[in-house]
This record gives structure tokens, C-alpha cells and sequence, in this order.
């Protein structure tokens, strides 16, 4: 069967949908994160504009699990992409990993904590 060109474009707007979907899911792991970090930062911030000292710990928070600046970078790097799977190739390994945890802060994709092998004995 010979597509027509309206057919493409049906197949084009139907695959655009599923990109769309998606990036709607990071966007709510993304907002789902910085609800949680917001408390604790927003303190912090605080203490330090207050001139007051906070503990190596908390610098260390802020500076990794309190910094979501890399997962904001690739919600609008997908965001902008012309093509989202195409936008999907182009991320390095580690930001495939933060669209893995956006999906997991949304609820879109199950943690995987472990893998538990049977390992049998052989006689």
C-alpha cells in the first residue's frame, strides 16, 4: 500500500504525541525533585546568606543531590529538540541516567535496587 502524504503526516503527529507524553513525565519527575529538595535548600540558603556556617555535609547536598541544574539541562535540551528520540540519542550516558531518574521521580519507570541471582551447585 502506497502512503499519501496527509498518511505521513498522521504517523509523524501520532509519533510526536508519544515524545510529547514523555517529556511531560520528565517534567514532572523534574518537579517532583525539586519539591523535595526545596525545603532543605531553601534553609540552607538561608544560613548561608545569613552569613552563618553550614556543615561539609550540607555544602556537599547543595552542591550534588540539592543541585538539579543537569536535570533541568535535559528536560530543555529534549524540550528544544526537533525530534525527541533524536534528542534521546544525542544525550551522554550520564544524561541518559538523569532521564532514567526523572522517570523514576515520576513514577514512570520502577527503581531497580537489586538483582538477586540463584546460583545452583554443580556435582
Amino acid at each position: 500500500m502506497i502512503s499519501t502524504p496527509s498518511e505521513n503526516w498522521i504517523w509523524e503527529y501520532l509519533h510526536s504525541i508519544g515524545g510529547l507524553k514523555l517529556l511531560k513525565v520528565l517534567k514532572k519527575g523534574l518537579k517532583t525533585l525539586q519539591n523535595k529538595v526545596k525545603a532543605k535548600k531553601e534553609h540552607l540558603q538561608a544560613q548561608l546568606t545569613a552569613q552563618k556556617s553550614i556543615s561539609l555535609k550540607d555544602e556537599a547536598w547543595l552542591d550534588q543531590n540539592g543541585n538539579l541544574v543537569d536535570f533541568m539541562r535535559v528536560v530543555d535540551t529534549l524540550e528544544t529538540a526537533s525530534d525527541y528520540e533524536k534528542g534521546l540519542t544525542k544525550l551522554d550516558e550520564q544524561q541518559q541516567g538523569l532521564v532514567r531518574k526523572l522517570r523514576e521521580a515520576a513514577g514512570d519507570l520502577v527503581k531497580v535496587i537489586g538483582k538477586k541471582h540463584k546460583h545452583t551447585a554443580c556435582s
